[in-house]
């Protein structure tokens, strides 16, 4: 099958991958300065996982733009396969290949959620949170019997909540931060009050939902129907979920050579950026979670300044940007680097030597800690001895992971997984009639 080679009219200069908070502000924003944009999208409806809509909701505001606009192309469905230094856009659409050229692409590529390695893991009724949320806004998929949420942070108790008003089972939410670590965070929420009454709401509903909350607790193992708890206790659940961090989504960047830097507050690769967006690679920007996770709100400033900085950049418009963005940006990176911390504290001193850390290859921790105790500091190296990182998700879980035992090795990591071609499998008469 052909790769289908489309050159677009000069005038629609913009790619943005990714219609969640980042994307869609940036979009609005190049729209506002007179340029045309190109929106790539995996999902069928607009709004990233933050604002994912189900399938027979109303058209979503940038659905209504896009309808109303001729300088706005929505490429929903798209998946994007790679991007070249040069600004060339290669996806896949309704199983077919093409490739577009564009002045300028802002990557607006968003997160993942993790959680660390577990014995008893993978089981059938336990996923990550983000993916219960996910069926919940995107099908109305709703868990049957106990529901029982564990991991880190505000999210679990944003993610419960949801779940509990649309008529699950939530039980129990069990988090590793314990009150102390909100209440040092309360300073930056009296900056933020939006943030810190997100929190007080979902705490609150779930009270009244009947959820038990656990703080300063964490599983340490998962057997048939429970989770067993780090004081000896256990949980019973029919449906678990579990999300101890968040990691941004790298690969596309990577695919276009930008240069990543590692955050030891978070404990993964992000983009390196300036503040406006800017990669090392001119005309490629990463913006929102692809610089660090810091936010829904973050994200949104983030695409705002992204795309003031592309159209002052090329030519298409002037900079633009709300009043106060600099310091909010300034103010939500700081909160979020504050809560990674935080989270990092109560992390498990070593996750137990027969868990998995890369269930595409099947690779145990201890595998992992061996080859780490040979020196080898770098991840491919690693990947090479332990085949962490070789398989389909090319190391999109395994990746953090394996840093963390790097790091609890005395070391830093030094270079992250190389990226291959292509970030999501290809049929090699794609590549063959295609190239």
């Amino acid at each position: 099958m052909a790769v289908v080679r489309e050159r677009p009219q000069a005038a629609a200069g913009v790619a943005v991958v990714g219609a969640g908070p980042a994307g869609a502000a940036a979009v609005e924003t190049l729209l506002a300065g007179g340029a045309s944009v190109a929106l790539f999208d995996e999902q069928s409806r607009t709004g990233g996982n933050v604002s994912r809509v189900a399938m027979t909701a109303p058209p979503t505001r940038l659905e209504r733009l896009a309808a109303g606009s001729d300088r706005l192309e929505l490429l929903s469905g798209a998946s994007v396969r790679g991007v070249t230094p040069s600004g060339r856009v290669d996806f896949d659409r309704a199983g077919k290949p093409y490739a577009r050229d564009f002045a300028a692409v802002i990557l607006a590529c968003g997160a993942r959620d993790l959680h660390h390695p577990l014995p008893g893991l993978p089981h059938d009724r336990v996923s990550s949170v983000g993916a219960l949320q996910a069926l919940l806004k995107g099908q109305r998929i709703v868990p049957d019997g106990r529901v029982t949420i564990a991991g880190s942070g505000p999210f679990l108790y944003v993610a419960a909540a949801g779940l509990a008003a649309a008529g699950a089972g939530v039980t129990h939410v069990i988090d590793r931060l314990e009150n102390g670590d909100y209440l040092r965070l309360a300073g930056w929420g009296l900056l933020m009050p939006g943030n810190a009454l997100e929190l007080a709401r979902t705490r609150l509903r779930l009270r009244r939902h009947g959820t038990t909350v656990l703080s300063g607790r964490s599983p340490v193992a998962v057997h048939d129907d429970r989770l067993e708890l780090d004081d000896a206790t256990s949980v019973p659940f029919d449906r678990a979920g579990l999300t101890d961090l968040f990691v941004p989504q790298t690969e596309l960047p990577r695919t276009a050579g930008c240069r990543l830097a590692y955050s030891h507050s978070g404990g993964y690769w992000r983009v390196d950026t300036d503040p406006e967006g800017r990669t090392s690679v001119a005309g490629v920007y990463a913006c929102g979670e692809g610089q660090g996770i810091r936010g829904w709100r973050h994200a949104a400033v983030s695409g705002r300044m992204t795309a003031a900085a592309v159209l002052a950049d090329t030519g298409l418009g002037a900079r633009w940007y709300r009043r106060g963005d600099r310091l909010r940006q300034r103010l939500l990176a700081r909160f979020g680097s504050e809560l990674e911390a935080a989270q990092r504290r109560c992390e498990p001193e070593a996750p137990p030597a027969a868990a998995m850390i890369c269930r595409c290859e099947g690779t145990r921790v201890a595998q992992v800690d061996a080859a780490v105790a040979l020196g080898l500091q770098d991840l491919s190296s690693v990947k090479s001895v332990t085949r962490c990182g070789m398989g389909p998700c090319q190391g999109r879980y395994c990746e953090p992971l394996v840093a963390r035992a790097i790091e609890r090795a005395g070391a830093s990591p030094r270079e992250p997984l190389n990226q291959r071609a292509f970030v999501r499998p290809v049929t090699a008469g794609e590549i063959a009639d295609g190239l």
